[in-house]
């Protein structure tokens, strides 16, 4: 039970603690790319399937919805493999599912498309805890720490390698 119980703590503290991870922000005249079709049929599966079944404990139907999502970013990803969006949710699905290094696999990918984006060094770093993986979410914090030289975002992410030496082997 104890190894179960401090991934789950480790996974909540990280969750509750990367809203103030960011990398550069984007500048006044960035703004979001274009949405395929594609795209927004899997964010509406994706929400309904996160915020309106899942709550209600309607997991069939919820399994059903994020079934649909993925098939959608899966398609997006066929087309675009450098969509970010799809990545992202894509591995949210995954990682809801418990297919943790999947998971794992699509932040790196986001890693790699948007190499100041810390966040996605954070949620890899998650899900490789989560898929007992240690030494690889080690490698990702270390990542993000070379990502960022915000002094809150550092000092963050020095508490997520400390409790990472914490974490039984």
């Amino acid at each position: 039970m104890r190894s179960t119980v401090q991934p789950l703590l480790f996974v909540a503290f990280l969750l509750a603690c990367t809203g103030g991870l960011r990398g550069a922000p984007l500048q006044s005249g960035d703004s979001a790319p274009p949405q395929s079709e594609r795209v927004r049929i899997g964010v509406s599966h994706f929400d309904r399937a996160f915020y309106d079944l899942t709550p209600h404990k309607r997991d069939a139907e919820a399994a059903r919805e994020f079934d649909l999502a993925a098939a959608e970013f899966e398609r997006e990803l066929a087309a675009n493999p450098a969509s970010v969006v799809a990545h992202r949710y894509l591995a949210r699905i995954q990682a809801s599912r418990k297919h943790y290094l999947e998971a794992a696999r699509h932040y790196d990918r986001v890693s790699e498309l948007l190499p100041l984006d810390v966040d996605a060094c954070v949620f890899a770093a998650q899900a490789y805890v989560d898929a007992g993986r240690i030494e690889e979410a080690r490698a990702r914090l270390t990542a993000a720490q070379a990502r960022t030289s915000d002094s809150v975002a550092l000092a963050r992410l020095a508490q997520y390698l400390d409790r990472l030496d914490a974490f039984p082997r």
